[in-house]
């Protein structure tokens, strides 16, 4: 299977707002374009863009920056006059460097290219000279007298020989003072009729100091006339720095005041906006089901208060590529986008859903039980106890719909969860052991079923061959202990069977009759909890789904078609009981099939079963019991106790076979016991015969342990049922 290849949303700040606007920032970039066009600042002016991390701050100045540019090349005379330019104070470091780098840049950025270079070259030459554009020298004077290096040590200090480095000094020795050369460029700067727009991005991320040298120079130094600076930063990080945190009412003061003259606020986005970014940033993930309504309380609940800013939904998108690259077909998707979510924006709860395995999952446990309801109050109660008030209102409501089987635990009103515990496993959710496990680990459990398994069994296109291989891949599947998970695969089918439509329920039967023989050697001696009993509740649900008139149709092909006869048998009983044609002790009547449909399926069964005993390849099957009573039940009884007879006696293993219709099966921590659970039927068994076997066989030197503990469960049961029938009085005559 070849892999679709995906990409990492892209946290760069857009350019175009024509294009790139999803949240809707091209319209305010617009308007903030048009203040500053039309704005003069004779004695300069300092506008403040606050935003939080990832609200968009580069964004909206990339927008205005593209307004300058599209309205200069219309030829609007408003910005003939504008010069604008950027200032990146995060690459340069120190007071004293910032300051030289601000004026450097602003002599390199104002004049013509050639101007530009002169003046450059001027300046490394350590020769200041007014040329043709002297505010850009007198500029370039400034940074030189800051630096007095000339650059050359924040520059190309590498270049540059002892020797150049004591000509700059003695050049700076001789210049004039700092004080006379900035008032000649603000007196330059009044004079002119050009005006400048500085943009400085990301203040806030600087170090404190930073911050603080940064401000102080755009207080001092860089107030100039017709030069207006639009400084873009996170309030709280900016005042913090300076030393005056912003009121909660809204009010600024202090220093930060008397710098920033005009503040602007980065518009919160739509929540529709966030979600179509969200949308497009995600993996493929499958819709989700047509109902809808977890979705909406995801959304409402958890994702529309998390996703407040452009990054925030960046740093999702790219934590769900990572994670469904991995865990694609696994667990639900819709429970790894609220798990991420929670990881990066919920930590205290992503630590404690992660270090509280047993108290979510009751491994082991039915849904909603739990084995110490004062452990799990302590683990709610310490989750609690990190959150505030208003964080465990905003978060339960998430946790509930997570984990449905504990929202008694979360505090739900009527202690149980609106969905079903099926639909639950079926989308393999976060509540479940396997989808715990894989979402944890970052990937599936060698010892869980795959998901993508069932996924697949549940679709009407998947044929009965492929069926067949799904029900062998989990045959072949192995548990911790050894034991084969295809019990598993099959419950996983019964929590998904209400969504099988009716090819899909047809294929399904007939490859679970096509393998219910592979499946009774699965079972060894797991009894009711083994794969066998799943088998057959499945085979149930199956029919049950059907409905009658197909499920006679689908059996009467299986019967004409197959001729696996301990497939076929154990089919026959089953349903023969579920009708009550075959009396039996605890089963709940269900009418499967028309009831005049049985002796079609018995018409078919019994030639093939006298075939089979007639090759001698009724020996080789697993259990005997379902053949016995088939054939009984369609008059071949006393071929069916004589065949019993025969195996009884032809050598251990097949004694031992034999013994499975007898013998109950208790396992404990020391191991698994047999004992006779009651009498053998005289309609069924030869007592004698069984008798006689177990005195031949108990010790055959080839037998499995297994098999020695049946032979001698059967004799040990058959002497006791000796001794109570010697026992009774002699006028106490048994049926049998």
């Amino acid at each position: 299977m070849t892999l679709r290849s995906h990409q990492f949303a892209d946290d760069t700040p857009k350019s175009d707002p024509w294009h790139d606007d999803t949240l809707g920032f091209a319209k305010f970039s617009e308007r903030i374009t048009q203040a500053l066009v039309v704005q003069k600042a004779p004695s300069g002016y300092v506008v403040g863009l606050h935003g939080e991390w990832g609200s968009g701050k580069s964004t909206i100045l990339n927008f205005v920056r593209a307004y300058l540019l599209k309205w200069r090349d219309e030829g609007r005379d408003d910005v003939a006059d504008l010069q604008w330019l950027d200032f990146d104070p995060w690459i340069v470091s120190g007071h004293q460097d910032l300051a030289a780098a601000f004026f450097k840049v602003l002599s390199e950025k104002i004049g013509d290219a050639a101007e530009k270079r002169a003046s450059l070259r001027r300046l490394a030459k350590g020769a200041v000279d007014i040329g043709a554009d002297k505010i850009a020298d007198a500029a370039a004077s400034v940074g030189w007298i800051i630096d007095h290096t000339g650059g050359a040590a924040s520059k190309a200090g590498a270049a540059v020989g002892k020797a150049a480095l004591k000509k700059a000094a003695e050049k700076w020795l001789s210049e004039p003072s700092l004080q006379k050369t900035y008032f000649q460029l603000v007196q330059r700067l009044k004079a002119t009729d050009r005006r400048f727009i500085i943009f400085i991005d990301d203040i806030d991320r600087l170090t404190n100091e930073e911050i603080r040298s940064l401000m102080q120079m755009v207080k001092t130094v860089g107030r100039l006339p017709n030069v207006t600076y639009v400084l873009s930063y996170d309030r709280q990080i900016v005042w913090a720095a300076l030393g005056s945190f912003a009121p909660t009412d809204g009010t600024r003061s202090g220093y930060a005041e008397k710098i920033v003259q005009h503040e602007i606020e980065v518009p919160v986005p739509s929540r529709t906006g966030l979600m179509r970014m969200l949308e497009r940033g995600l993996p493929d993930l499958p819709p989700p089901p047509s109902a809808g309504v977890r979705w909406m309380e995801m959304l409402q609940a958890g994702l529309q208060r998390w996703l407040r800013h452009p990054r925030d939904v960046v740093r999702l998108c790219n934590a769900m590529q990572f994670a469904w690259a991995a865990l694609k077909e696994e667990i639900d998707p819709y429970d790894v986008l609220c798990m991420e979510a929670i990881r990066l924006f919920d930590r205290k709860v992503f630590d404690w859903l992660r270090d509280n395995r047993e108290t979510l999952l009751g491994e082991g446990l039915s849904y909603g039980l739990t084995t110490d309801e004062k452990v799990v109050a302590a683990a709610a109660d310490a989750l609690g106890d990190t959150l505030s008030e208003g964080a465990k209102a905003n978060i339960v409501p998430i946790l509930r719909i997570l984990f449905p089987n504990k929202v008694k635990m979360f505090g739900g009103r009527r202690g149980y969860s609106s969905e079903s515990w099926s639909s639950v496993v079926a989308r393999r959710g976060i509540a479940t052991v396997p989808g715990y496990t894989a979402y944890f680990s970052l990937s599936p459990s060698p010892f869980a079923v795959p998901k993508g398994w069932a996924d697949e069994a549940g679709r009407s296109e998947t044929p009965r061959e492929r069926q067949v291989e799904l029900i062998d891949a989990a045959v072949a599947l192995r548990d911790e202990g050894g034991a084969s998970l295809v019990g598993e695969y099959f419950q996983e089918l019964s929590h998904r069977i209400s969504a099988l439509d009716r090819p899909a329920l047809v294929a399904l039967l007939q490859a679970l009759v096509d393998r219910a023989v592979a499946v009774m050697r699965a079972n060894n001696d797991d009894g009711v909890f083994g794969p066998a009993s799943a088998h057959h509740f499945l085979i149930g649900q199956v029919l049950d789904h059907l409905r009658p008139g197909p499920a006679a149709a689908a059996l009467e092909a299986i019967f004409t078609e197959s001729d696996d006869v301990g497939a076929l048998a154990a089919l026959y009983t089953d349903i023969a009981r579920s009708i009550g044609a075959i009396p039996a002790e605890g089963v709940t009547l269900r009418d499967y099939i028309p009831r005049e449909t049985l002796p079609k399926l018995g018409g078919a069964l019994l030639p093939k079963i006298v075939a089979a005993n007639a090759a001698d390849t009724l020996t080789e099957l697993p259990h005997y019991y379902d053949v016995a009573r088939s054939w009984i039940h369609l008059g071949g009884g006393v071929e069916a106790r004589t065949w019993l007879a025969q195996e009884a006696l032809r050598n251990g293993h097949t004694l031992a076979n034999l013994s499975r219709g007898l013998l109950g099966t208790s396992t404990d921590e020391t191991g698994t016991r047999f004992s006779l659970y009651r009498d053998p039927d005289a309609d069924f068994y030869d007592v004698d015969a069984i008798e006689e076997g177990c005195k031949r066989f108990a010790d055959q030197p080839d037998l499995t342990e297994n098999e020695r503990s049946r032979i001698k469960a059967l004799r040990d049961g058959i002497g006791i049922l000796r001794s109570k029938q010697t026992s009774r009085p002699s006028n106490n005559h048994p049926d049998r």
